[in-house]
């Protein structure tokens, strides 16, 4: 085991790492392999509960011992040099220049996965990591893309109007799936667009891996309360 750890240590000091070479995207880049790695996170913990079987209480289980292993990571990297290189190597290709000597978005993610399943009924657990998964990636896109009327320094009209639209479209297409009346989803539909893009748009201090599926969820537990809907 000392004999692998060596090994390791000494490759991820002996060759440029992706920093090093460039390589490493900033904030407003397209980033499209960060974009594809934030989705298929949310569908890989929904997909479980949703297709086989499993409680809230074994995926917020697995999820905090997810939690407890990539803080141990992070804790490492911060501590030994060899470990943050050997990390940035490995996820280079959705890591952020900004996050080589700090924490990524991968404890946040999960932190808010964790909490949605703990905190939030079945209907706004799934709907929150939905809104994390693909709004916050469609906001960024659409806003690097085409984001010219700025309403704060990182979030634009265009990011925001492009998050609102796909947070509308997963809102429809899950609670279509889940047997609700048209009339109910073209509410609901509304209020879970206005929710993921408000989420988003909160210029809060907090990683929005974190805010969008919390502030979200929170409103769409709301909508569904006024509304006099099952939450579950």
């Amino acid at each position: 085991m000392l004999h692998l750890l060596d090994r390791i240590r000494r490759w991820a000091l002996s060759s440029p790492s992706p920093k090093e070479r460039g390589g490493l995207h900033k904030r407003n880049d397209l980033h499209l392999a960060r974009k594809f790695f934030h989705m298929t996170g949310g569908l890989m913990f929904l997909t479980p509960y949703l297709f086989f079987g499993f409680s809230k209480e074994y995926m917020a289980a697995l999820l905090g011992t997810g939690l407890a292993a990539v803080m141990s990571l992070e804790y490492s990297r911060a501590r030994w040099e060899w470990v943050n290189a050997a990390s940035v190597k490995v996820m280079g290709p959705v890591m952020r220049e900004s996050e080589v000597n700090q924490l990524t978005g991968i404890p946040f993610y999960l932190a808010s996965c964790l909490f949605a399943f703990l905190i939030f009924p079945r209907h706004v657990t799934v709907l929150s990591i939905l809104y994390l998964a693909f709004g916050d990636p469609s906001s960024s896109f659409f806003g690097v893309l085409y984001g010219r009327a700025k309403i704060f320094p990182n979030k634009s009209l265009q990011g925001t109007l492009g998050g609102f639209l796909v947070c509308f479209a997963v809102t429809g297409l899950y609670l279509f799936w889940q047997g609700f009346g048209a009339d109910k989803i073209l509410l609901l539909t509304m209020l879970g667009g206005f929710a993921g893009c408000v989420a988003e748009l909160l210029p809060l201090n907090i990683d929005d891996n974190f805010s969008i599926p919390v502030v979200s969820g929170a409103l769409m537990a709301l909508a569904f309360w006024c509304a006099g809907l099952p939450l579950s």
